[in-house]
């Protein structure tokens, strides 16, 4: 474990995809070091929290979502081994009534490059 700095202008708690695109943004802000710290009980996104079912995906119906883990997504994959990234698919299964939304996705995925 790192020796946590006496103080800090912003904690954050959990190193999940939340926790972690949170310090990234507001790392634009504040540049010195130990200004932002990020709490983990693991390893950096080792695992998923609390009742979060742990799988990285960009299909989301809201719009911010989907730009952000789309955002996200190719930050990991610039340097996989890095950021212990290893993609492997993601098949969503979705009763009838959800298939016009998930033909909307599929279509504002398409429209932001993915």
């Amino acid at each position: 474990m790192s020796k946590l700095p006496n103080k800090a202008k912003v904690v954050i708690i959990g190193g999940g995809i939340h926790g972690l695109s949170t310090a990234w943004k507001l790392s634009e802000t504040y540049k010195n070091p130990g200004d932002i710290v990020v709490l983990e009980k693991k390893d950096t996104a080792a695992g998923a929290s609390g009742i979060a079912c742990g799988v990285i995906r960009n299909n989301y119906f809201q719009p911010a979502m989907r730009e952000l883990m789309a955002h996200s997504v190719s930050v990991w994959e610039s340097d996989p081994k890095a950021f212990k990234y290893n993609a492997v698919g993601y098949l969503q299964i979705s009763p009838e009534v959800m298939h016009e939304d998930v033909a909307t996705i599929y279509e504002q995925q398409k429209a932001i490059g993915y």
